[in-house]
């Protein structure tokens, strides 16, 4: 597979923090009124989307500038990214649960679930029948991420130098497919959401349309050409919006409907939107989707997605025994929760973000541009 060494850097685009913003918004909901929107759980998938095509797009740059995919330097950057944010909350979770039970039981679950968040293989806890501590249950997404994370920069060591463009292309596609295939054969085999929903092969369609997605980006040295028919043409960015509020007020996540297309459906809808939003971006194109998505509020709430997503269940646990049959349920948790989403992203995400830059006075080796990494969830 021939590099092109003018494949396109990626910059960091407002439009994306914005949908960052309504990805965390759909997860949140779902956990506070799940009535509401039964389907909300399609935000993890807007993430994994967002998130296989940013991180993609970088490996691919980095390839296409030198010849080499620096592993210690990726998996640094993610442990810097993900790891103190994440440490952070399951220090309170360990704090709060020596003081309010401490039960040999319940130390032993603590002790188990930090080593399992922190390791990044919790999702098969619940893949196996253990019932994970509420507060922390939904941080199974990352341990999803991560594993893929893990893989895929070694598939794409492998397969860089040895197939064309579109055979990696085509065997992305392969496994959207087969992953698609196997949660329906298995949630209609075993009925098991836990399995079909958090087991990693099984979820790795919509990472793996962002994969897609990123490389016919790659494609062209000039980023504004690869999707120039979305970005004009904005009613698809507003379809695939709209596909995304059908499905989750109307996919449940214990039936069949989610499993057989309906998450695949939720990946490619918020790979439209993810393709329309850059077109529209970097081409500087007018529209009011775009204008939308890179308001201020949408920014800002979009850069501080990742820690609002580690919080939210936590503090719904603790406001439960006073506020759950209240009025005030929802506004205390999205002020509880912005409030330590705020701290973290303040005091420890943003120390950590990037890397301090080195005190050697030679010129350093050329290295990709990353910018887009560091708001990386």
């Amino acid at each position: 597979m021939k590099d092109d060494a003018r494949t396109a850097a990626l910059p960091h685009l407002p439009s994306l923090d914005g949908l960052r913003t309504l990805a965390v918004v759909l997860t949140s909901l779902i956990h506070l009124e799940p009535d509401l929107v039964p389907g909300g759980f399609i935000g993890v998938d807007v993430f994994f989307v967002l998130s296989g095509f940013l991180i993609t797009s970088i490996l691919l740059r980095e390839h296409a500038l030198t010849g080499r995919l620096d592993l210690r330097r990726f998996y640094v950057r993610r442990a810097r990214r993900l790891l103190p944010a994440v440490l952070a909350l399951m220090a309170v979770f360990g704090l709060v649960t020596v003081l309010l039970t401490p039960t040999v039981r319940d130390l032993v679950v603590a002790a188990v679930t930090f080593g399992g968040v922190m390791t990044y293989t919790m999702n098969w806890a619940s893949v196996v029948g253990h019932d994970v501590p509420w507060q922390v249950d939904h941080l199974w997404s990352l341990s999803v991420e991560e594993q893929f994370y893990l893989l895929w920069p070694l598939v794409l060591i492998f397969f860089l130098p040895r197939v064309r463009r579109r055979t990696l292309l085509a065997l992305t596609l392969a496994g959207v497919a087969l992953s698609t295939v196997a949660q329906a054969v298995v949630f209609d085999g075993t009925h098991s959401v836990s399995i079909a929903y958090e087991a990693s092969p099984l979820h790795a369609q919509g990472i793996l349309i962002g994969c897609a997605v990123a490389q016919v980006f790659a494609r062209r040295p000039d980023p504004t050409v690869a999707f120039e028919w979305f970005g004009r043409r904005s009613w698809t960015t507003w379809l695939g919006l709209a596909a995304l509020g059908a499905m989750a007020v109307g996919l449940d996540l214990d039936h069949r409907p989610a499993y057989n297309g309906g998450i695949l459906l939720a990946s490619v809808a918020a790979a439209v939107v993810v393709v329309g939003l850059i077109s529209q971006d970097m081409a500087g194109r007018d529209s009011t989707v775009r204008r939308w998505f890179s308001s201020a509020p949408m920014v800002a709430l979009g850069k501080r997605s990742y820690s609002i997503y580690l919080w939210q269940n936590f503090m719904a646990w603790a406001l439960t025994p006073l506020l759950r049959d209240s009025l005030l349920w929802v506004p205390a948790n999205v002020v509880a929760t912005l409030a330590a989403a705020e701290l973290s992203y303040r005091f420890v995400e943003r120390r950590w973000m990037s890397p301090r830059p080195p005190r050697a006075t030679r010129t350093p080796r050329r290295q990709p541009t990353h910018r887009a990494a560091d708001a990386l969830r």
